[in-house]
């Protein structure tokens, strides 16, 4: 149990309890249960799913670490992410080819796992922080949202 109440449940690869009282993003384990979250939508949509385990070959045990890391680092200042991640994200277009309802559809599931599980400032800074990545992400892959 994490030090919020929160019970983690083994589900597929990694572990996920998201129907719990709500928190802040306050400590690295918020983040890892956030990320798991998140993850756990996407891959029950079927149209990130798809893109994220089928076409682009995402495996989750390398890949959600560096994620965890990354929203440590933009929420909390943790050291540990300093890559950069384009470059994938170039080649995952040209074989999918992005489209705006794919970034749309990773916005809004972002959004409502912060909406469902977490509240407070940091939650707050989250959805912004999702929100400048997929107008950065569309905007640097040439995917207009408008």
């Amino acid at each position: 149990m994490l030090k919020n109440g929160k019970k983690r449940i083994k589900e597929g690869v990694f572990s996920v309890s998201c129907d719990v009282r709500k928190s802040d993003l306050d400590s690295p384990e918020a983040i890892e249960l956030m990320v798991e979250c998140f993850y756990s939508k996407i891959k029950n949509d079927p149209r990130l799913s798809r893109i994220f385990f089928e076409l682009g070959k995402v495996d989750l045990d390398k890949h959600l670490p560096h994620i965890k890391r990354y929203w440590g680092k933009l929420l909390l200042g943790n050291p540990g992410y300093d890559r950069h991640t384009m470059n994938i994200h170039r080649a995952l277009h040209e074989k999918v080819n992005l489209g705006p309802s794919d970034f749309e559809r990773w916005l809004a599931l972002f959004m409502e796992t912060i909406d469902d599980s977490f509240s407070g400032p940091l939650a707050k800074r989250a959805k912004k922080v999702a929100s400048n990545v997929a107008g950065n992400m569309s905007s640097s892959l040439k995917v207009d949202l408008d």
